[in-house]
């Protein structure tokens, strides 16, 4: 498979479904915590954990614009890290419908410049009854112990589309049955969102996504 397949659509290249995908990624995590409300946000292995970017948080210059942004500390450093992204669709200020945050994630020099600039895709969208809707992605760092979350000012107004779902009948723990009609969702992306972080240490480069 050629490398511009494989970033277009991983699962395939390893023979997984969504479903196996997120199981394996996002399934059965450790209790979530909640970041400070501003500040850095020191993030440990293994931990996920909720940060909120809002209109009040500070903005900054990145290589392709301004945006508002949360600093992520790795204590100890990590060689070869994978960052899973959980972005929560959030109800829209003072319009109808959801919307959700496109993340990037900035790696940092020491005098906090820009190292590298990596967009977290693709991104999947898990719905489900009686769940919250999210969108789930993974992205592979290098050497790193400190980087920014934001997003690029060129997205923010664009949506995301997503793929046609099937109409599911599936049976829930209780015994009950559930059905939904086949799902096509558009979710505007906005320049603000709660996101989810987990960070692990992996043996090697681009491994753990």
């Amino acid at each position: 498979m050629s490398v511009a397949a494989f970033a277009a659509n991983p699962l395939s290249a390893i023979g997984e479904t969504f479903s196996d995908w997120k199981d394996r990624l996002f399934g059965k995590p450790n209790p979530t915590v909640d970041a400070p409300a501003d500040g850095t946000v020191s993030l440990a292995p293994k931990q996920p954990t909720r940060l909120r970017i809002g209109k009040d948080t500070p903005e900054r210059d990145f290589p392709k614009g301004k945006s508002h942004f949360r600093i992520v500390d790795l204590p100890d450093g990590i060689e070869h890290a994978a960052v899973r992204v959980q972005i929560a669709a959030m109800s829209r200020d003072g319009a109808f419908g959801h919307e959700v945050f496109k993340p990037f994630l900035y790696t940092l020099n020491a005098d906090d410049t820009v190292r590298d600039t990596i967009e977290v895709k693709p991104l999947h969208l898990d719905i489900r009854p009686f769940r919250a809707t999210r969108l789930l992605g993974c992205a592979t760092l290098e050497n790193v112990d400190r980087f920014a979350i934001a997003t690029q000012p060129e997205f923010v107004g664009k949506s995301y589309e997503s793929e046609v779902r099937d109409s599911i009948k599936a049976p829930t723990q209780g015994g009950y049955y559930y059905a939904t009609d086949a799902v096509k969702v558009k979710l505007p992306f906005a320049a603000t969102g709660e996101i989810v972080l987990e960070v692990t240490q992996e043996p090697a480069a681009g491994k753990g996504c």
